[in-house]
């Protein structure tokens, strides 16, 4: 896809729309990191990061392991990005 951005890249609003038209419902651009609102797992995170090679997926628990799941630029880490969970899950 030409809007994909690069792994060090955060999204924005034209990336976003472009990769998920349909369902959107369920995903929200959040200072540049897609969430998607569910009940994920550390499986699911494994999934996303391969499918969006360079970046990294965490998950913001709501319910045991399980919850939301945040896709960051590869630029992002536990230090220097506010969206991390605080649990770094």
């Amino acid at each position: 896809m030409t809007n994909r951005p690069a792994p060090d890249q955060f999204f924005d609003v034209d990336m976003h729309r472009a990769m998920w038209p349909m369902g959107s419902e369920k995903i929200e651009l959040f200072s540049g990191h897609p969430l998607f609102y569910g009940s994920f797992d550390q499986g699911d995170a494994e999934a996303a990061e391969r499918a969006f090679p360079g970046r990294r997926a965490t998950i913001e628990p709501w319910y045991g392991t399980r919850g939301n799941l945040i896709l960051h630029a590869s630029t992002c880490t536990p230090d220097t990005c506010s969206e991390w969970p605080a649990d770094g899950v």
